[in-house]
């Protein structure tokens, strides 16, 4: 830095194999402690091989512009490295002092991947829109949000349905889901809804008729509502179930059926028929 031109007109070149966001985001917090109107950063993004590397550093003025950079492959990094010197620029690693500090105190090696931090906060973004979405917009009685769901739920009045959805959403699924029942109408573009939803995996809901009375009958018991003891009996139930598996054939949805199933065995089950239409597709 000795040799530099003292110059408020200068370029910052921001180099990644990864998106960049991160040495971006230094250089910003950098500058924001001077007032320098003039200096450009300009960003290069998934970088992959000594040849970009190479006409990125001819850009580079001698003397003048800085570099900057997150490379997670050690042959690049090391290429920007050697450039940086052979050119007398200035060249400074973001990542690089701190791996090397981890290497030493750790029995890992680096996975030298480069995206991680992206697709990590991608995930946990996902994530928060899922359960928002489960908490908020997914009603049972709505099909006004269905399009946004990853997975439609069409069932009968199930106790543990919401624990399913909560589960989903905490794997970054949407899941909505349409309460059947013969005694409610039903919304009346359901069918319309439900089809133009085509990015969207779309269940039915089965289950042995005694094994939901009981399930019904405890959670009846268990919140005290006894004026609700009819919706357990057999009769009841089995006419709820032929309802919507009615809706289930008439929409050609995919059913499952989930008698002695945990939620979280429920939740896997949902998650491979994700997995399996995302194959298909």
């Amino acid at each position: 830095m000795e040799d530099y031109q003292v110059s408020d007109d200068f370029n910052i070149f921001v180099i990644s194999d990864g998106t960049g966001k991160t040495a971006f985001s230094v250089v910003q917090a950098a500058l924001l402690q001077f007032e320098l109107p003039r200096v450009s950063i300009l960003r290069f993004t998934n970088v992959r091989n000594r040849e970009e590397i190479y006409s990125i550093m001819d850009m580079v003025r001698v003397q003048k512009d800085i570099v900057v950079y997150t490379i997670v492959n050690e042959e690049l990094a090391e290429t920007v490295r050697i450039e940086a010197v052979n050119r007398s620029v200035t060249a400074l690693d973001v990542l690089g002092p701190l791996v090397e500090t981890l290497k030493r105190r750790s029995s890992r090696r680096p996975r030298g991947i480069p995206g991680l931090f992206q697709r990590s906060e991608e995930r946990v973004t996902e994530r928060l829109e899922a359960i928002e979405y489960a908490l908020e917009k997914s009603t049972g009685f709505s099909v006004s949000n269905l399009e946004q769901a990853d997975i439609i739920l069409l069932t009968v009045w199930y106790p543990h349905r919401d624990e399913c959805i909560l589960r989903l959403a905490e794997k970054g699924i949407k899941c909505g889901y349409v309460i059947l029942d013969p005694h409610l109408p039903l919304p009346t573009n359901l069918e319309e809804v439900v089809c133009r939803a085509s990015k969207s995996l779309r269940v039915g809901i089965k289950m042995d008729p005694i094994y939901l009375s009981a399930l019904r009958s405890e959670r009846i018991k268990a919140l005290g509502l006894n004026c609700l003891a009819e919706k357990a009996s057999l009769e009841e139930v089995q006419k709820e179930l032929d309802f919507a598996q009615a809706i289930y054939e008439k929409l050609g949805c995919s059913v499952i059926d989930v008698s002695q199933l945990s939620s979280e065995e429920i939740v896997n089950l949902l998650l491979g028929q994700i997995k399996k239409r995302e194959e298909e597709a």
